[in-house]
């Protein structure tokens, strides 16, 4: 957005660091791959060096984003003359009076501001990558399993690829709400039409913005989907040879997983009433979402039983089932017409 300085240094430090990142990952992941091919690890020191030096980056590209938040709270208020104010404010009295959730009055002396969090638009895939990159150092740095090592690195280097070319948050940042705000800070809005916009940019503001919700319903998610992929990927080991150690990984992180994702579900059965009302439980997002949870329940509840005959087996193929269940209810925001949808 034109007169907003701090979008090209941050477009220009994200794509200096994305690159960094796609050439690192890219080394990484050819080394990942012969050392899989391999029956003993190929310079493990330097795989996880380079595993390390990869999520150090992405953190810093996480700190990145956290001071463009910052700088859009500072610098980007939904400012009115007084006049406007007192005249605004005697609508929104009207408006609360006939609604079940209010907005609060506008206060001239402290203008709205815009707390944005730090996962929306493609911003929301670097957050789930990095807390994926995460727990693969740590389980890179817990198992000498030199080809889940490989594996753990490979799925990595491919998320990085999928943030480089299809969803970076650094090339156009934010672009759906610089492209909604985008009337409002034009000197060539009149004052009257400068209300009506106020009127569409202020709701979304309480209600999705700046709702307390938007910080805790869809970061528990997205840790969950990154534990879901550790699970996976165990889970695809499992399935070749029963290595005990693999298992408990496996376990490990889905039991972290489920927590979240039901923590998550629940935080946000409140918000959906508060933004969408009583028809929120045929979103279809919503809907495949518990289809995932009773999936992941059924995981849960087999791994009791790993040491019947046949068990171990069934346990891993409801791992996988669980990776293919997120995925398909992460894909129905794409392809299902909802609230969800992106």
């Amino acid at each position: 957005m034109n007169g907003f300085a701090a979008i090209n240094f941050f477009s220009q430090a994200g794509d200096h660091l994305l690159r960094t990142l796609i050439l690192l990952s890219g080394f990484a992941g050819l080394l990942s791959l012969y050392s899989f091919c391999r029956r003993k690890p190929a310079w493990p020191s330097a795989s996880g060096g380079l595993l390390l030096i990869i999520n150090l980056l992405l953190i810093s590209g996480f700190i990145l984003i956290c001071w463009f938040h910052c700088r859009i709270y500072l610098d980007l208020p939904l400012e009115l003359p007084a006049p406007m104010a007192d005249w605004l404010n005697h609508q929104l009295e009207i408006m609360n009076k006939r609604s079940a959730y209010t907005l609060p009055l506008y206060d001239a002396g402290s203008p709205p501001r815009y707390r944005i969090p730090l996962w929306i638009e493609n911003e929301k895939y670097y957050f789930w990558f990095m807390i994926y990159g995460i727990m693969a150092l740590f389980t890179y740095r817990r198992l000498e399993n030199h080809r889940l090592r490989a594996v753990l690195q490979l799925f990595l280097t491919l998320k990085i690829i999928i943030l480089f070319f299809f969803a970076n948050p650094f090339i156009e940042p934010l672009k759906r709400f610089f492209l909604e705000i985008r009337p409002w800070f034009s000197p060539d809005t009149a004052p009257m039409q400068r209300l009506g916009i106020f009127m569409k940019l202020y709701p979304k503001m309480n209600f999705y913005y700046n709702a307390a919700y938007m910080w805790l319903h869809p970061p528990l998610l997205f840790i969950s989907y990154a534990g879901i992929t550790l699970t996976f990927i165990a889970s695809c080991f499992m399935l070749i040879k029963q290595d005990f150690d693999v298992e408990k990984m496996a376990y490990d992180y889905a039991k972290l997983s489920y927590f979240m994702l039901t923590l998550g579900m629940l935080l946000g059965y409140p918000w959906a009433l508060q933004a969408w009302g009583p028809n929120w439980w045929w979103d279809p997002k919503i809907c495949s979402s518990i289809m995932m949870w009773v999936v992941f329940s059924t995981y849960l509840h087999t791994r009791l039983y790993t040491h019947r005959r046949g068990m171990w087996y069934f346990s891993a193929i409801l791992g996988i089932i669980c990776f293919v269940a997120m995925l398909f209810t992460f894909a129905t925001s794409f392809f299902f017409p909802g609230e969800h949808t992106f």
